[in-house]
């Protein structure tokens, strides 16, 4: 299946590593020309030259997404040198995992601030972009924790921030669909990236993997997989979609 990627510029937050940086790899490999945006600007510089490195086209820039500011100069410096953004796939994200009478509002705050406010504060300023060229394609990433408040992936806290992303997300389908521009989101189950190994020990790790149907956790390709497919001509007539990608995990 051709999916006409080639020479599209695609934005990914979170590009430094898991899901992100599998996403950049993806589409890099597509032939779309990938500006990896991460807070850990050594890590993305480190993702795109190994994608430079296997003959294809990226950029690292800094970016935090807490940064309403620097979002929006980050948006213009893309537009300025390459006229258009086609593929936003936003993966910056955080996790936490104490039970709710264990956190605090503080916990609630950081969680939000690159969650949920970053999501919807990178959708805002990418928005106008894919307006005027009347084309794009908005991947967000939420989880399966927001059907569940938590659970298997995260903390209450954090199931809220995922629920408002499908939210936000069919908003956007709604509102973007006259002008040519689609908007899905994925909820993935448990997924073996840096973030999660961080947050959660073997034993945990080894608890989840047993409650999942399939036997494993996902990887970061298996969701990579998906956002390259959303992120093509072949996914014009879907949108507002929310896909679960989980192994079986909602079957349980």
């Amino acid at each position: 299946m051709l999916l006409e990627l080639k020479d599209l510029i695609a934005l990914v937050t979170g590009g430094a590593s898991g899901i992100g940086a599998a996403t950049a790899y993806a589409l890099a490999a597509e032939g779309c020309r990938v500006i990896v945006a991460d807070i850990n600007f050594a890590g993305a510089q480190r993702v795109t030259a190994e994608i430079e490195k296997s003959g294809h086209s990226a950029r690292a820039l800094e970016l935090d997404v807490r940064d309403h500011n620097a979002l929006n100069m980050c948006v213009a410096d893309i537009v300025t040198r390459e006229t258009r953004i086609d593929i936003l796939v936003t993966a910056a994200g955080i996790i936490k995992s104490e039970a709710l009478a264990q956190s605090t509002m503080t916990d609630w705050q950081a969680l939000c601030d690159t969650n949920l406010t970053g999501v919807l504060a990178t959708c805002h300023a990418v928005m106008p972009v894919m307006v005027q060229q009347r084309a794009g394609r908005i991947i967000n990433i939420a989880s399966v924790a927001a059907y569940r408040g938590g659970g298997l992936v995260g903390n209450a806290l954090y199931g809220m921030t995922k629920a408002g992303v499908i939210a936000l997300t069919k908003g956007l389908a709604r509102e973007l669909a006259p002008h040519g521009i689609t908007a899905n989101v994925l909820a993935p189950a448990l997924t073996d990236t840096p973030l999660v190994r961080d947050a959660l020990t073997p034993e945990i790790l080894a608890r989840i993997r047993a409650r999942i149907p399939a036997g494993r956790l996902g990887a970061a390709q298996d969701i990579a997989d998906l956002i390259t497919f959303l992120a093509s001509a072949r996914a014009s007539f879907i949108t507002g979609a929310v896909v679960d990608i989980d192994g079986g995990y909602l079957t349980t």
